[in-house]
């Protein structure tokens, strides 16, 4: 269901061509998980991971943790 609330919108679109992949660098063909990933289901395997899941995020939340996660703290 949409709800429009002005006569005249615009979709907006991803033009895929502009990204890579965050984990192999290369051409970004979808985005999973909210990252941009390649057609490799390694790539999407480790998105999966780094976002938590599905609803990992929510999970965190609840917790009373961050939602986001910085990576480069290993």
């Amino acid at each position: 269901m949409f709800i429009i609330f002005e006569k005249h919108c615009e979709a907006m679109a991803i033009n895929f061509d502009d990204y890579v992949c965050e984990f192999c660098g290369r051409p970004c063909k979808n985005v999973v998980f909210a990252a941009f990933v390649c057609g490799d289901s390694e790539c999407v395997e480790k998105a999966r991971v780094a976002r938590g899941g599905p609803g990992g995020h929510m999970k965190r939340k609840a917790e009373g943790k961050p939602i986001f996660i910085d990576l480069d703290d290993d």
